[in-house]
């Protein structure tokens, strides 16, 4: 399809072209401020399992690295956020056992693990960490059915000042993103308008086509 069809055709349905973006853009902006702002509070951890005897062994970095493998599903798992509900009532933070686990994220790098802890003030943000974080230092490795050793747990970098997760910004970026998503959309409904309905003559209609 040759350029100047291609202006025709945008010329002529100008405002199918644009009313996608517009909408698209739109509520995207519209939702996005709609939503109860997010605050989120992170920390760096060192993880290992406990050194049985007076040496360290090869078996210790091994049930390290299993330990590790298991840690996400643990931390976003029911029983997890069960024994942190109390740690966070006594910090005044009353969350749901399901605010806890969608709020809880981690990221491993060997045996570092980020620790981020997501919710709706941050205050919350912050104890959601550090309750956490307490709570895999007493009582780590009971949710792998071992009562009788603790985790070592090295806080590298302890829980950081609450940041809000979305800003203007990025609220903006993605209304454009979509925006621009919506314009596309509309252009091509413009290229299939605009074959169904041909000018008048047939020079639209046999560019359009070709």
């Amino acid at each position: 399809m040759e350029l100047i069809t291609l202006i025709r055709i945008a010329r002529r349905f100008w405002l199918l072209i644009l009313l996608p973006a517009l909408i698209a853009g739109g509520l995207s902006l519209w939702f996005d401020l709609q939503k109860p702002p997010r605050y989120a509070a992170t920390s760096r951890l060192l993880i290992t399992y406990p050194i049985v005897g007076a040496e360290d062994t090869v078996d210790n970095w091994q049930i390290t690295e299993f330990l590790l493998d298991d840690l996400p599903q643990v931390l976003s798992s029911a029983a997890f956020a069960n024994k942190l509900q109390p740690l966070l009532a006594a910090r005044n933070v009353p969350l749901t056992t399901a605010e806890i686990q969608q709020g809880l994220r981690v990221t491993l790098l060997h045996r570092t693990v980020d620790l981020r802890g997501e919710a709706a003030s941050p205050q919350a943000a912050q104890a959601l960490v550090e309750a956490a974080i307490t709570l895999l230092q007493s009582d780590g490795l009971t949710f792998w059915g071992r009562t009788n050793a603790q985790l070592n747990v090295v806080v590298l970098d302890g829980a950081s000042e609450p940041q809000p997760i979305a800003s203007l910004r990025t609220t903006l970026f993605d209304a454009a993103l979509r925006a621009a998503l919506g314009f596309v959309a509309g252009f091509a409904l413009a290229v299939v308008a605009a074959v169904l309905r041909p000018a008048q003559g047939e020079r639209l209609w046999k560019s359009a086509t070709m």
